[in-house]
Order: C-alpha cells, then sequence, then structure tokens
C-alpha cells in the first residue's frame, strides 16, 4: 500500500505495555527481520477491514425499548425463546449455548462492537507500528461513525445490553460487553499525536467516556453490576478504572482499583484458588480464566496510578497457580466445560500479563510454549498486552459470550 509516513510518536497507553509497544515500533519501522511476519500478519488484517464501512448502533432495524436507536441494545446470549409457548416469551436460560439470535446486525448491537472493537484496534496498532497514516485514518473515521458523529453515535450507557425478551426487569449484566471498550481507549491513545486524530477528536471522546463512568457508577444498573459477586463485578471494575482514567478521572479509577484486594479477591478466590461461582457455570475453565484476567486487567491498570492491586491480596495468585497445571490439556480439568478448551488460547494472555508482575512465579516460562502455539502477529499480540482475540487459533467463544 502507498501511504504517507505519519511522525513518529509514543503513547501512553493503559493496558498494551509501553515498552513493548515502543520497542515494536522502532523494529517494525527499521524492518527487524524477527518482526516481519507479524507486521505482514497486521497489514493484512487492516486491509481486509479497509474494505468494509464502519459500524453504528443507529443501523438497527428494530428500536431499543426506548425509541432512541442510539441507544445500544443486545441480546442475553445464552436465554432462548420458550418451545412451549406460542410466542416464545418469556425466553429461558440455556447457561453456556449461544442463541444464534444475538449475531443479528440488522437487530443487534453485540456482534457489532466486536467487530468495531477490532477494526479500530487493529488499525490503530498497524497505524502506530509502520508509520503509515492510512490505517490511522481507518482508525479514526470508524471512532468518529460510533462515538462522535451526530446522525451515528451511542448513547454512553448500556442500559439495552443483553435484553431478555419477555423480561422487562432492570438488568446490569450487559454492562459486561462495554469491557470490549477498553481496547478502543488504547487504540484512540495510539492515535495520539497523529494528523488522523485532532486533540478535539480525542478531548470529545474523552469527554463521551466520561459519560459513561457517570453513568455506570451513578445509575441503578451500573451499581446493581458493581455488586455483582462474580467476573461481572471485576469486569465492572476494571471498565471504571479504565475509563475514568482516560477521562481524566484519576480519582474514580483509584477508588475502584484500591477495593479489589477486600472486596474482590478475598471473597470470589477460596484459598486454594478456586473461584466457586466460575467453578458453577457450565463453562467453568472459561469463566475461570475470564475473571483473571479482569483482575490482571486491574493490576496492569493500577501499576499506572500507583495502586499496587497485583499484591493486594495473595488469592490473586492463587487462583492462577489454581489453573496453571491444565495448560497443556495433559491433565484433565474436572469441573464442568462444555466445549473442548483451547488451552493455551485462554491462558496465555493471562499468564503474559501476569509473568510481568510476578517474576519469580515461572509464569514466563510457562507461556513458551503457549505463545509457540499462536500465529506471528498472536505472540506479538500477547507481548503487547493486547487482551481481546489474539488471532492464529481455533478460539475460546466469541468476545461478548459471557
Amino acid at each position: 500500500m502507498t501511504a504517507t509516513q505519519a511522525p513518529v510518536v509514543t503513547s501512553p497507553v493503559l493496558l498494551m505495555d509501553p515498552v513493548v509497544l515502543a520497542d515494536a515500533r522502532t523494529g517494525a519501522l527499521a524492518g527487524r527481520a524477527d518482526l516481519a511476519p507479524a507486521i505482514t500478519e497486521l497489514r493484512r488484517a487492516a486491509d481486509m477491514a479497509m474494505k468494509a464501512p464502519p459500524v453504528s448502533v443507529a443501523e438497527k432495524t428494530v428500536a431499543p425499548p426506548s425509541g432512541d436507536p442510539h441507544d445500544y441494545m443486545s441480546l442475553s446470549i445464552y436465554w432462548w425463546p420458550d418451545s412451549s409457548k406460542p410466542d416464545g416469551l418469556p425466553y429461558l436460560q440455556r447457561d453456556g449455548q449461544i442463541n444464534p439470535e444475538a449475531t443479528d446486525q440488522s437487530r443487534y448491537d453485540g456482534a457489532k462492537i466486536v467487530r468495531m472493537v477490532g477494526s479500530v484496534e487493529t488499525f490503530a496498532l498497524a497505524g502506530f507500528l509502520t508509520g503509515e497514516s492510512a490505517y490511522s485514518e481507518a482508525a479514526a473515521r470508524w471512532l468518529r461513525v460510533w462515538f462522535l458523529d451526530d446522525a451515528t453515535r451511542m448513547n454512553p450507557s448500556m442500559r439495552f445490553a443483553q435484553i431478555i425478551p419477555g423480561r422487562t426487569e432492570p438488568r446490569g449484566t450487559g454492562i459486561i460487553e462495554s469491557r470490549q471498550l477498553m481496547r478502543v481507549v488504547d487504540a484512540a491513545l495510539l492515535l495520539d499525536g497523529t494528523p488522523a486524530w485532532p486533540a478535539a477528536d480525542q478531548a470529545a471522546l474523552r469527554a463521551w467516556f466520561g459519560r459513561l463512568v457517570t453513568w455506570l457508577v451513578g445509575s441503578a444498573q451500573g451499581q446493581m453490576e458493581g455488586r455483582a459477586s462474580n467476573n461481572h463485578g471485576t469486569w465492572y471494575d476494571a471498565q471504571v478504572a479504565d475509563f475514568a482514567l482516560f477521562a481524566g478521572r484519576a480519582d474514580v479509577a483509584k477508588h475502584a482499583l484500591a477495593q479489589v484486594g477486600a472486596k474482590r479477591a478475598a471473597k470470589q478466590i477460596a484459598d486454594d484458588g478456586g473461584q466457586p461461582l466460575e467453578l458453577a457455570r457450565t463453562r467453568s475453565f472459561h469463566y475461570s480464566v475470564f475473571n483473571l484476567l479482569a483482575y490482571c486487567v486491574l493490576g496492569d491498570l493500577g501499576d499506572r496510578v500507583g495502586v499496587d492491586v497485583w499484591h493486594a491480596s495473595s488469592r490473586v495468585q492463587r487462583g492462577l497457580d489454581f489453573l496453571t497445571p491444565y495448560r497443556d490439556g495433559t491433565k484433565a480439568w474436572p469441573h464442568p466445560e462444555l466445549k473442548d478448551v483451547d488451552y493455551s488460547a485462554e491462558l496465555a494472555p493471562v499468564l503474559a500479563r501476569a509473568a510481568r508482575a510476578y517474576p519469580e512465579a515461572g509464569y514466563d516460562r510457562m507461556l513458551v510454549p503457549l505463545a509457540a502455539k499462536q500465529s506471528a502477529l498472536g505472540s506479538l499480540k500477547l507481548r503487547l498486552g493486547v487482551f481481546g482475540s489474539l488471532g492464529g487459533t481455533a478460539s475460546a467463544p466469541p468476545p461478548w459470550a459471557v
């Protein structure tokens, strides 16, 4: 691709590792051989994504209960029509079994938010590492459509996330879907200093996330999710901390981070490292890892503002040690799991973060064979600290499957 070269910049990202990121950029711009396969794969993914137009919540053909198409709306993925009722209502739960209705992008936004986040992250990373402005411009275009443009923007709330047809009581559980937006925050930070993303756009996006933080901590639904005793509560804290830091509300972030040890880990993780509420799920390994990933994200966010989440409770490391014996699939997982587990895809992002926090634990050695199963780009993403889809393996459930 022929493109204008953007100026070299550094970025104060929140979730990616800034040291690895800077080294990767320097190496990519210098044509370093060890990075070439990953950069080639990244370019290919970005070029493919550029063939599609940006997506928007305002494209739905079915309005949310508010009547405002700018409100995000998704279907709770484990709820299905009641076959004994003519209209199928109210829907019934089948834990761990994904209702394909949830992926209908003409009616719901769940699959669209995944597309948007993945595309924006790919564009921003490609633009940052290669210096090619066309990628950064694509990231900026998608961001404006989803968050900023009057005709297409999303309202900063998750009021109608994971609705259940036939059930109208307020729920907070859908808030877990907006955790994906933490990847958008890092993508926007990668765009800082580039012509594609003026300071006014960054300020507008920070303000949007500031309003989302206000809704998360102040709304009845947000407070419900904050009281959740399983992975939903942990990911709620991670979102509040990340979005508040981006929005310039460090006091809110520090408050959330300071409570993680006593409020979450001490109650969620048993003395032996097991997580009873996650082990009770039909996909117990997946949800155990999923919750620990939230702790690792909180640990990295704490490092940004001087709050030591990693050592606030020894139970976080116990939770890791409870899972690592099963990392290569040779030891049978003794708890419920509906589907075959790709242990490397599940555990690798957790171990990549934990290895930096607990250098004596040997997680770096455990990670080596797991990372080797990834593609070149997937391995680079592990080093960078990208917490979403790595690519390069047959993976776990879709990112909204929670």
